[in-house]
């Protein structure tokens, strides 16, 4: 199965937490050779489509509250027993940070909740139900600003309540391993009742709420480290044009950088996609790329969650665009220890494989059901796009994140911009 051997994936992160013990040891220190470490021999021509890596879904979700769903949702769900809608939300992480320095995930899901005015979601009284709090204790909650959760009040838990303190965690990670390979954030607006009934029902969001997103973004996030429409874009005429023509950039060009996506997967009628373009129907001046569909002028990244059809992705991913496919799905595959859907993603070519299971979780699904990218290296040379001289550590080496100085690094002069 293309879940890496264990060992892989220890070796993998021993050495990274060497690389981190060290920096925090001998911060503003450079190692005698870091002036002679070489740049990846393929930067110049490798191309951020061209990889393939783990995103993890829901990131920031530590998992149910231990007393468990309310009883009064199964109302919601007609033919659905509490234990079954329990089980298939009852998945976890670990914190933003740990799964990027431990486990190699280079991608993340953040769903995110407009509060402008803050409190919005302190008050949870349906969690009395089963013996619960019935307010959230962290003060986070009370400020205005974007929140990070799932579902209002029955899976409210979060690693990082702020939009902002999530993007604090990238930040920060970043900056002490600035080659990193480009890192997607995929963003989720919730302003549907996914539930028919959730408790504190979130509204429709407006084009404020929208600008919101981007200058929170980039109030943590400058933009030398952004990868955005605009940048891929260029002179073509559509965004779509310029994908097409594989104008991506290279990993010289977007090493250390973030790449936002709108998931636009929540709202009927592509609404969350319209509603984010700019009146002239462009991206101009906004931070992320919405997932789209083949012909539209903005479609360069696709979600094509079911990983069944491998030739349709294989064939969105020669044509130039960028796809998420997931996993696993509401627990199913890592309760039967099911490997088939993992495989079938890896193959498939799409560049972002999202899973709950980044690690085994056999408290909760009794089996060691586990996803990584296959080899045990946080990405790996696309199979279905990438040049035949490419290797994995040609595109991040875990022994050339982290140097003895402070986490500067020393790989190609740093950051690169756009039309160097």
């Amino acid at each position: 199965m293309h879940s890496s051997p264990p060992s892989s994936r220890l070796k993998w992160a021993g050495r990274g937490a060497v690389a981190m013990a060290i920096c925090s040891l001998f911060a503003g220190v450079a190692p005698p050779n870091a002036a002679a470490d070489p740049p990846y021999p393929l930067d110049k021509t490798l191309r951020m489509n061209q990889i393939q890596t783990m995103a993890t879904h829901n990131s920031y979700k530590p998992g149910l509250i231990p007393q468990g769903l309310p009883p009064s949702m199964a109302n919601l769900f007609p033919g659905a027993t509490i234990e079954q809608l329990q089980a298939g939300l009852d998945h976890g992480h670990k914190t933003l940070t740990e799964q990027i320095n431990n486990l190699g995930v280079r991608s993340i899901e953040l769903d995110v909740h407009a509060d402008t005015d803050g409190g919005l979601y302190t008050e949870t009284p349906r969690l009395a139900e089963v013996g619960a709090p019935t307010r959230m204790d962290d003060p986070a909650w009370a400020k205005p600003g974007l929140k990070v959760f799932h579902v209002a009040q029955v899976d409210q838990r979060t690693t990082c309540v702020q939009f902002v303190q999530c993007l604090g965690e990238l930040k920060q990670w970043s900056d002490q391993n600035p080659n990193h390979l480009p890192f997607m954030v995929l963003v989720e607006f919730k302003d549907t009742d996914p539930l028919g009934g959730e408790p504190t029902p979130p509204r429709e969001w407006g084009p404020a709420d929208y600008d919101r997103v981007d200058a929170e973004i980039r109030s943590v996030i400058p933009k030398n480290q952004l990868v955005t429409p605009d940048d891929v874009q260029g002179k073509f005429p559509t965004l779509e044009a310029a994908v097409k023509a594989n104008a991506w950039p290279t990993l010289d060009q977007s090493r250390g950088k973030f790449m936002f996506v709108n998931c636009n997967c929540v709202a009927p009628n592509d609404r969350q996609r319209l509603d984010y373009l700019r009146p002239d129907g462009s991206l101009k001046d906004r931070v992320l790329f919405p997932t789209s569909k083949p012909g539209n002028p903005d479609a360069a990244v696709v979600l094509a969650d079911d990983p069944k059809d491998g030739n349709a992705i294989r064939e969105l991913v020669k044509a130039g665009y960028m796809v998420r496919t997931r996993s696993d799905e509401n627990t199913v595959e890592a309760r039967r220890g099911d490997m088939t859907r993992a495989n079938a993603a890896f193959a498939s070519g799409a560049q972002w494989v999202s899973t709950d299971y980044p690690e085994p979780d056999p408290g909760r699904t009794n089996t060691t059901y586990q996803v990584d990218v296959p080899g045990g290296t946080p990405a790996r040379c696309n199979p279905v796009n990438a040049p035949a001289a490419c290797t994995s550590l040609d595109i991040e080496n875990p022994d050339r994140l982290s140097h003895g100085n402070g986490g500067q690094g020393s790989l190609g002069g740093g950051r690169q911009t756009f039309g160097s």
